[in-house]
């Protein structure tokens, strides 16, 4: 599989209150929105999240949290 012109590679991990990441997802996008959309839908799905931190090349990018 080759990767479409402009997109990036993203983890988001899906991480328990106790620090442990409970869920891995790895996402390839061209939109930073769909990564966004993707973290909050990680949250709704694996209730045993507490939060979803996105990194990229070895940075975290942002953090979801739940509500």
């Amino acid at each position: 599989m080759s990767p479409e012109s402009g997109e990036e590679y993203y983890t988001l991990l899906g991480v328990r209150a106790d620090g442990v990441a409970s869920v891995v997802d790895l996402v390839a996008a061209t939109e930073l929105s769909f990564i966004r959309d993707r973290a909050n839908a990680l949250l709704r799905e694996h209730r045993s999240c507490d939060v979803v931190e996105v990194w990229r090349d070895g940075s975290l990018l942002e953090k979801f949290a739940r509500h």
